[in-house]
């Protein structure tokens, strides 16, 4: 019979976001299939965040500074330096923070470390100090001209991921392309995120009457989620057609009401330009997704470099049509012609016509709304992912990192059984 681990410690780089949900959903799984978890996380998230992984882990959870080795490419570049002197100052350079996750993984009798995110390092290096293995989770887009870059990439990143880890999974094929031609074919797998269907209701009648919503969700504070590509789509929508048009997510300009940034003020901007102000609603940041989908028809995500796109998938439980891009994650979720549409990168026309097509004909806005659901079921439930992972620990325990000589007696680990 293949091993597997009988409690896994997960390291997190945040307490909040699509990873920490993901892997809330995954370790409720695992335990039911007798797989029990404790955490190391970040100390980031707000204190609800904080507390839900809490209580996920039956309160065996450590939150304290891990370092991130991104190049913080989205942060001013006079801040970079301070940054980075902040956290190696707080992690050791990520000696000391990784210390900190073995001994964790010690007391509580780890037999496999988890690594959340590709940002941090400590799991693997923690691993790499036990003798344990550690599957190191890529959810992020790495690279020239994607949301993130870190200090290794190509083969000098492909050699260091080949010694501190066990299995490499990617959540989607656009992300596990990023680093494929650097890794032994045996290491990487890639599984899709899982995500609770069971939340979402499809409506027994497609028509909800009065105007058709089209939204996108994004917090407008994540700017890479090209907000003003919807809004230049929206402009070229046939204006004869009764559609709402709304951004969920947050917005530190409450709507217009107030001054925000650069580029929330030029998205209002570029809508009173268009003289589509009063046809484009703000509900704001919406906790709970399944009540957006409630209330939307179709939704559209523009983004062109998510590692995967959690709320194309929540759309999709929700018996919602899609409108994406042909690239990153989104590309390999929504079947075009099937459960939605999928449009060329940066072009606000052929969005724009996709958009149109679905606005047009509610009999394909219900009928790739339906396939779309049906999809989310058989490959991003929560039940498929943990199935998946599960097989991936069973690898990644036929191969534990090989222990470093001279670990001091305070992060020794022995696991007899």
């Amino acid at each position: 019979m293949t091993a597997r681990p009988r409690k896994v410690l997960h390291v997190l780089n945040s307490a909040g976001g699509g990873a920490a949900l993901s892997t809330l959903g995954l370790i409720g799984m695992l335990r039911a299939d007798g797989i029990g978890a404790c955490a190391v996380c970040h100390d980031a998230g707000t204190a609800a965040e904080r507390e839900h992984l809490r209580d996920a882990v039956g309160g065996a959870v450590l939150f304290t500074r891990l370092y991130w080795w991104n190049r913080k490419i989205r942060m001013p570049l006079w801040k970079r330096p301070l940054a980075e002197a902040k956290q190696i100052l707080a992690t050791g350079w990520s000696i000391s923070s990784a210390a900190r996750v073995a001994e964790f993984a010690t007391r509580m009798q780890a037999h496999l470390i988890h690594t959340n995110t590709i940002l941090t390092p400590e799991g693997g290096l923690a691993a790499h100090r036990l003798g344990l293995p550690h599957v190191w989770h890529l959810r992020e887009m790495l690279g020239p001209g994607q949301p993130f870059r870190l200090w290794r990439e190509g083969p000098s990143l492909g050699r260091y991921l080949a010694q501190y880890c066990s299995k490499l999974v990617a959540n989607s094929q656009a992300s596990a392309a990023q680093v494929r031609d650097w890794l032994p074919d045996d290491l990487l797998e890639v599984v899709p995120n899982g995500i609770d269907v069971s939340r979402f209701r499809v409506r027994s009648t497609p028509d909800r009457g009065g105007p058709i919503v089209v939204a996108m969700v994004g917090n407008l504070t994540s700017r890479w989620k090209k907000h003003g590509l919807f809004i230049e789509a929206a402009a070229l929508v046939d204006r004869q057609l009764p559609i709402r048009w709304r951004i969920y997510g947050h917005d530190p300009s409450q709507a217009g009401r107030r001054v925000g940034d650069a580029y929330v003020d030029g998205l209002h901007a570029e809508i009173a330009r268009a003289g589509m102000s009063d046809r484009f609603e703000w509900p704001g940041f919406v906790a709970e997704p399944a009540d957006i989908m409630s209330q939307v028809d179709l939704l559209v995500h523009p983004a062109d470099s998510e590692s995967f796109g959690r709320v194309v998938v929540e759309a999709m439980a929700a018996g919602l049509p899609v409108v994406g891009v042909r690239a990153g994650g989104v590309g390999d979720i929504v079947e075009h012609g099937v459960t939605g549409l999928l449009a060329k990168k940066d072009d606000p026309r052929d969005l724009a016509a996709c958009i149109d097509r679905l606005a047009r004909d509610p009999a394909l806005r219900r009928g790739m709304g339906l396939a779309g659901r049906q999809r989310a079921e058989g490959e991003y439930s929560l039940a498929a992912c943990a199935a998946k992972i599960v097989r991936v620990y069973e690898l990644a325990m036929a191969r534990p990192l090989k222990r470093a000589i001279g670990l001091p007696p305070s992060v020794a680990v022995a696991h007899s059984d």
